[in-house]
């Protein structure tokens, strides 16, 4: 009986940690971006993706404009973040490098939430600074 119970709060606690789904512009470009919304989901991240396909990527959303920081603690993918101010727009650009817990922040204290693409993506696709983000 504990064993079933055990379970079930496990089972409950996974698909509450399971990230939401949406579609995003960047300068026109869509994307497909798992939604990072949670303390809980924004720590776990990309952690254990050993790839993502070339439109795919991670949304981090935070319910405040403040300075952020990513990590890349347990993921092995390189990736590029750009960090989104509160009008939308794309304030920086960096690159993140696999399984680094050095902090990687931004310069600005506006940021509400960050994009995670494979390492250059945001180059690749003429993604640059005050590029716009249009969030369903």
């Amino acid at each position: 009986m504990i064993i079933r119970i055990l379970f079930l709060l496990f089972a409950v606690i996974s698909l509450n940690l399971s990230s939401k789904e949406i579609f995003v512009s960047i300068a026109n470009k869509k994307v497909h971006l798992m939604v990072a919304d949670t303390k809980e989901l924004r720590a776990r991240g990309l952690m254990g993706v050993s790839s993502l396909p070339e439109d795919k990527g991670m949304i981090f959303f935070w319910k405040s404009a403040d300075r952020r920081c990513m990590w890349m603690k347990n993921t092995s993918i390189e990736l590029s973040v750009a960090f989104i101010n509160s009008n939308q727009m794309i304030t920086e650009i960096k690159d993140l490098e696999p399984h680094n817990t050095k902090s990687i922040c931004s310069r600005s204290n506006d940021i509400v939430s960050a994009i995670e693409m494979n390492k250059n993506w945001f180059k690749e696709n003429n993604i640059r600074i005050f590029s716009r983000v249009t969030i369903p």
